[in-house]
């Protein structure tokens, strides 16, 4: 198959563009790219053996990669609205130049430009194919990925003195400060303080997350992290720009567009994975009208596009720096899009991934604590790692679905972590047992808020104060023999949560009055907000008796398994 033989770019066709037709438009520069590194990047290096990605790797939060694939293209990129201002840039690069006059010389310097960053024995290659073109062309962009795919650093697009996109740079150097990114974004989240080294090492890590994760991108290689760091401040100087990466660990593309000038670039990744076998049956239509990549491997094209999260203190769950907003798959040879797929967020799916993974018969491969790549269920100890590492990953889409959903989840859990067959077993490994009995209490917990979290948000429900105040109320009552035993910084989130409720000039002057006030609808409202604050005291005081009992080694009654 010639991939994108059919595709047809604003009515140009990507042959026409290889002939010499200009691009002047930003959003045709983006399409045309994705296309030519869909292409270069992951279709033409597809083979029998390619390492596909899986679809739960495209999930928030992304996981870091521990397998190197040196013979697959890399790539970074930065592409600009205007044109360049060599010295003026606030990156390092080697600056090309078009063939206008002298023609000869300025071919020459730009092949000496790029042959040093080569590798030996692909530049004589390079010399004799472009010894006489004008590399800066995008007419020829599609043949040079070849070499510029194995280059290090970063390639550079602009606009030309005629308003033409060019490739105008090779070898550039995305620049970061990760020190001071971190530190002053951790101060901007209520994170970090001055002078408090304690508080910074404990929350550092969460930080340094939720940053990577508002560009799309893991703490993972120095590539990705510095292009995410230099999408974030060409953000803040208000440039027009597109930031592209293709690491060789993660095989993925992925595109941040700051084209529109907002405060976080657009981001979208693009993977080569394996449909499931059963999802693929359901959707005949991908086979008979050409979708798959490869037929016997199920392979498609999945794009991903993403939406940030502004951090709130008053999420129950406050890891969520991003969420999935559209799935597409691309056709490989017109282009055409299939948007109608849920892959990454069905629910079914879902479950019948965690229902392998207890019963040990799931194959897939999972980072645990950022250190160890598991690839197998088999063994228990495996099994036990895999499913916090699990947990980890999938507590924000756990702690948010339907009850229903939720107990079904907790249902396939149950029946291995407290299955009494399995208890010499548990008892060889302690630890990773309680770890991940731990890590689903803490989920149930996180679910059990949702309610109040709703109450307490100001885009939650469209209902008056004084119907939230009741349903906050009445949330506490319904759990008050449970909430003394949630983890400490759960039930801080219970206590933040019901201030917020109670955040109206009215509730906060009400509260204060030593009396209940004479007309009936007030009392009523002085009586709830009264019920509500001594609920919360009280509340208060039996969860410091139980952590206090706790630290003196009694058994934490929601942490232990069910005998």
């Amino acid at each position: 198959m010639e991939y994108f033989s059919e595709v047809s770019l604003d009515g140009f066709s990507l042959a026409a563009i290889k002939q010499g037709a200009a691009i002047r438009d930003r959003y045709l520069l983006k399409d045309f790219l994705e296309y030519v590194h869909i292409k270069c990047g992951l279709l033409d290096p597809y083979g029998p053996s390619y390492p596909l990605v899986e679809a739960r790797e495209l999930l928030p939060s992304f996981e870091k990669n521990f397998a190197e694939y040196p013979h697959l293209p890399g790539f970074s990129l930065v592409a600009f609205n205007r044109p360049l201002s060599y010295q003026e840039e606030i990156f390092q690069f080697d600056l090309l130049h078009t063939l206008e006059e002298p023609r000869k010389r300025a071919a020459r310097e730009n092949l000496d430009r790029i042959i040093p960053h080569l590798d030996r024995d692909l530049r004589p290659s390079f010399k004799q194919r472009f010894a006489a073109k004008d590399i800066t062309d995008l007419a020829h962009y599609q043949e040079l990925t070849e070499f510029l795919f194995h280059m290090d650093r970063a390639q550079v697009l602009a606009k030309d003195a005629r308003g033409d996109f060019r490739l105008l740079g090779v070898y550039g150097s995305f620049p970061s400060d990760l020190d001071t990114d971190l530190k002053t974004f951790g101060r901007s989240l209520g994170k970090f303080r001055k002078l408090d080294s304690a508080t910074y090492e404990r929350e550092r890590e969460f930080v340094y997350q939720f940053l990577m994760e508002l560009y799309g991108l893991p703490i993972a290689a120095e590539r990705r992290t510095s292009a995410a760091l230099f999408a974030r401040r060409l953000s803040r100087l208000k440039e027009q720009y597109l930031v592209k990466v293709l690491g060789q660990s993660d095989r993925t593309i992925t595109s941040l567009s700051g084209f529109d000038q907002k405060k976080y670039p657009l981001v979208e990744k693009i993977a080569l994975i394996s449909l499931p076998p059963a999802l693929a049956e359901s959707l005949p239509h991908l086979r008979d009208q050409g979708f798959y990549v490869d037929r016997r491997r199920r392979v498609v094209i999945l794009k991903v596009t993403y939406q940030q999260h502004k951090y709130s203190r008053f999420n129950v769950l406050e890891d969520r720096a991003l969420a999935v907003v559209k799935q597409e798959i691309i056709h490989p040879r017109h282009g055409g899009r299939d948007t109608s797929l849920n892959i990454l967020k069905d629910t079914k799916r879902f479950l019948k991934e965690l229902q392998d993974i207890v019963r040990g018969e799931h194959s897939g491969t999972i980072s645990y604590r950022r250190s160890e790549l598991l690839t197998s269920t088999k063994t228990h100890e495996e099994r036990l790692k895999f499913l916090s590492a699990w947990l980890a990953k999938n507590q924000r889409r756990l702690g948010t679905y339907s009850q229903e959903s939720f107990e079904a989840a907790k249902k396939v859990l149950n029946s291995y972590l407290i299955n009494r067959e399995y208890r010499e077993v548990f008892a060889k490994h302690p630890e990773l047992h309680r770890e991940v009995v731990q890590q689903m209490a803490y989920v149930s917990q996180a679910h059990q808020l949702q309610p109040l979290e709703k109450l307490g948000q100001r885009d939650g429900p469209p209902i008056g104060p004084t119907r939230r105040l009741e349903e906050a109320v009445a949330f506490l009552e319904a759990k008050k023999d449970e909430l003394p035993y949630f983890y400490p910084d759960l039930f801080d989130k219970c206590v933040k949560l019901w201030e917020q409720v109670l955040a109206y000039p009215y509730f906060r002057e009400m509260v204060t009055w030593p009396e209940p006030p004479a007309t009936p609808f007030r009392r009523r409202v002085w009586e709830m907000l009264t019920r509500g604050q001594g609920l919360i005291k009280e509340l208060m005081e039996q969860h410091r008796q139980v952590h206090a009992e706790a630290d003196r080694g009694t058994p934490f009654p929601l942490l232990t398994p069910k005998k």
